[in-house]
């Protein structure tokens, strides 16, 4: 019998996925709620009195600041022509940026009747009353992590550096307890030492996280034919591969033909099997015509080729081209009141939340027993998916994205100002750095810590590069002295030093929130703004000054806040740079590669004070005290940062009540990270809008064995 290559009409293929894409299961404008209109009078009474209040001194006529005039908007139709523009007020307003903080600040109940008066004008304009998930695509880390569960692989398939630590047997999330001492070997040296599992595995693009948001928003997850491609290509060359036989544990039971059968016997026999990977595959029980589209692709294959493998590796890669794999269809058309709870599609978001892959069998079971559709069932499940080796991902792909640690390893601090950082002939202190961040993340995670220990802790992680960079005596610090250490050999730690401790005073943080030359406070004013507080200040206007243009008719000033001071003086400045500086003078007892210092280069001292919430500071240690003592601000940007990477969106201002209620629950559960997962779990802001499956004929998409009816 001869063996015939796969042979995909592609182009056909191309057209097929990329139309798919701009589909919308949305329903009509009725989906979740009946539509509730904004009331023109509102206008007048609401929005008019609040701008009068508060907006229109300073944002009126030519000079308006910022260039925003909000005198032009002057009737309820002026405001439903620019909701973007009054997205950005509303954000600004409700993240206590504007009215400036030198002026009058507006009582809440006014900040609550104009957020609610804008949402009812946004609903009257046509945008449902609940947020809605569009259908999108898995992001590389999804597809990567759902290829090698779907097909049993047990070994490392892929290799990329976002997953930072790829030799990872000292995690074991059921243990409960991280052990003191690391092997860590990173992406960059397992490459180097180890072939890839599968030689010329072509790479899927990476997937950029949306502004303030995450890899797997929907927003970030476009559709292009070169994704189309390398999709068919990896698919194609995973069960081509050589080593696939040896490394797949559906090999065996799913591309063997059983022995002593008839055509007929292994026609039928291989409908069973693509059943059952159906429903894998699409996260859900498959229906008979999808059953009977892939089967029949087989049987032609199969009759074409007599060979049962070849036929079914033709059927497995279809499958694997198919949009129900690709995409995650969270819902179908149809009415709130109309639809039930989907249970596969819950087990999907839970997965895909918590691992980064599709549902395990233990999950697929709870599903279809119906047990998903509880608090309790939710959470006993996701206790179990806790201690699981998989929850690994939550470290690395919400972790990771989190804290912004990617951009650590490509910064580039000043050679001739920096040359230390450059010395190391084994590996770069940030990628060091990046690793002490993930373990650190994945001990909170495993030993259930409470998460306010990630604004200050008295312990972290450090290798051999880290002991040199941080000028740190390995026998002081570890307590005894390695005969012999590795960058790759990571330990545990108590420290000494008050201003260690914690992820704003990481390495990893100070180098990517520093320029090439200096310290910057404004970098690491808004990291932690963003990071920390979920309240990222907004894009300063476009004709604002440099600080070198700030300068340029002053005294050449000392250090770096003085700098910052005269830059304030511009009053379009002062408004953002007020809130933003005292979070970065903080930080400035660390240098630009995230070294302790007491003084400028100059010799002048450094200037690490500042106030906020209403309380002074005086360097790092004081500043983490200050935020220790107003937790509730660090666990609602911590819950909400958790929350739009769960729900792979961004946050909306309906969600604002159900969010409170989590961080309710979570204070009252002792700020433990089990509760962050749990009590978003159990939110309606997970549960609801109620989640649907859509299945290939529901959506007429284009059928498969149509697409593969060239191969010969």
């Amino acid at each position: 019998m001869s063996q015939h290559p796969l042979k995909i009409n592609r182009t056909f293929l191309i057209i097929a996925l990329v139309w798919v894409t701009s589909i919308s299961w949305l329903g009509n404008s009725t989906l979740h709620a009946q539509q509730v209109a904004a009331k023109t009078d509102e206008f007048e009474t609401i929005a008019r009195p609040f701008l009068n209040a508060w907006c229109i001194d300073c944002h009126t006529g030519d000079d308006a600041e910022a260039g925003l005039d909000m005198s032009l908007f002057d009737s309820q139709k002026d405001v439903e022509a620019d909701l973007n523009t009054w997205r950005s007020i509303i954000d600004a307003i409700d993240h206590e940026f504007m009215p400036p903080a030198e002026e009058e600040q507006p009582v809440s109940i006014w900040v609550k009747r104009l957020k609610g008066w804008y949402l009812k004008t946004r609903i009257a304009a046509g945008e449902p009353s609940w947020p809605v998930p569009r259908m999108r695509r898995l992001n590389r880390t999804e597809y990567e992590n759902t290829i090698t569960d779907l097909l049993r692989i047990d070994s490392l398939l892929f290799t990329n550096a976002s997953q930072i630590v790829l030799a990872d047997q000292y995690f074991n999330a059921a243990s409960k307890k991280m052990p003191r001492y690391v092997l860590a070997m990173t992406y960059f040296s397992y490459r180097q030492k180890r072939p890839p599992l599968v030689p010329g595995l072509p790479e899927v693009p990476s997937d950029p996280a949306v502004e303030h948001g995450y890899s797997n928003d929907h927003e970030a997850l476009s559709f292009s034919p070169l994704q189309t491609e390398r999709y068919f290509e990896m698919a194609n060359a995973i069960v081509n591969s050589k080593k696939f036989p040896k490394i797949s544990g559906l090999w065996k039971p799913m591309f063997l033909p059983p022995n002593d059968t008839t055509d007929a016997q292994q026609k039928l026999a291989a409908r069973g099997h693509l059943r059952t990977f159906l429903n894998r595959a699409f996260r859900r029980d498959a229906t008979e015509q999808e059953v009977d589209r892939y089967a029949n692709l087989f049987n032609q294959q199969f009759s074409e080729t007599e060979n049962y493998t070849e036929a079914m590796k033709i059927s497995v890669t279809a499958v694997l081209n198919s949009p129900s794999f690709l995409f995650r269809q969270d819902f179908s058309k149809g009415s709130f009141d109309e639809q039930q709870v989907n249970q596969f599609a819950m087990a999907s978001r839970l997965s895909y939340f918590l691992w980064a892959s599709m549902p395990d069998d233990r999950l697929f079971q709870a599903a279809r027993e119906g047990r998903l559709g509880t608090r309790e069932g939710l959470v006993k499940e996701v206790r179990r998916m806790m201690n699981d080796k998989k929850i690994k991902s939550l470290a690395t792909d919400f972790g990771m994205q989190w804290l912004k640690v990617a951009s650590v390893s490509s910064a580039q601090p000043d050679r001739d100002l920096f040359p230390e950082y450059y010395k190391s002939s084994k590996i770069n202190p940030a990628v060091s750095m990046v690793v002490e961040q993930l373990l650190f993340f994945e001990t909170m995670m495993i030993e259930d810590r409470n998460i306010m220990e990630f604004i200050h802790s008295d312990w972290g992680y450090i290798n051999e590069n880290l002991i040199q960079w941080y000028k740190l005596d390995p026998k002081t610090i570890l307590g005894y002295t390695p005969k012999e250490l590795t960058s790759e050999d990571f330990f545990r730690v108590k420290w000494s030093n008050k201003h260690k401790g914690g992820v704003i005073t990481s390495g990893a943080t100070l180098v990517s929130t520093s320029a090439t030359t200096r310290t910057s406070p404004v970098y690491r004013g808004a990291w932690i703004l963003d990071v920390i507080f979920n309240r990222p200040p907004p894009a300063p206007p476009a004709n604002v000054p440099s600080l070198t243009q700030a300068e340029e008719h002053s005294e050449k000033p000392q250090n770096i806040v003085e700098r910052l001071k005269i830059h304030r003086q511009d009053a379009n400045c002062a408004v953002c740079h007020d809130r933003i500086d005292p979070m970065g003078y903080a930080l400035e007892g660390f240098d630009a590669v995230g070294r302790v210092r007491k003084q400028y280069d100059n010799g002048t001292t450094i200037e690490a004070k500042g106030t906020i919430f209403n309380e002074e500071f005086d360097g790092a240690a004081r500043f983490k005290n200050v935020i220790l003592r107003n937790e509730r601000e660090f666990i609602q940007g911590f819950t909400e940062h958790m929350s739009k990477y769960a729900l792979g969106r961004r946050l909306e201002l309906q969600d604002a009540e159900e969010l409170k209620k989590i961080v309710d629950a979570v204070i009252s559960r002792g700020n433990h990270f089990s509760a962050v997962v749990e009590e978003i779990v159990i939110s309606d802001l997970f549960r609801s809008p109620p989640i649907f499956a859509t299945r290939e004929e529901d959506s007429d998409l284009p059928n498969e064995a149509k697409i593969s009816s060239t191969a010969k």
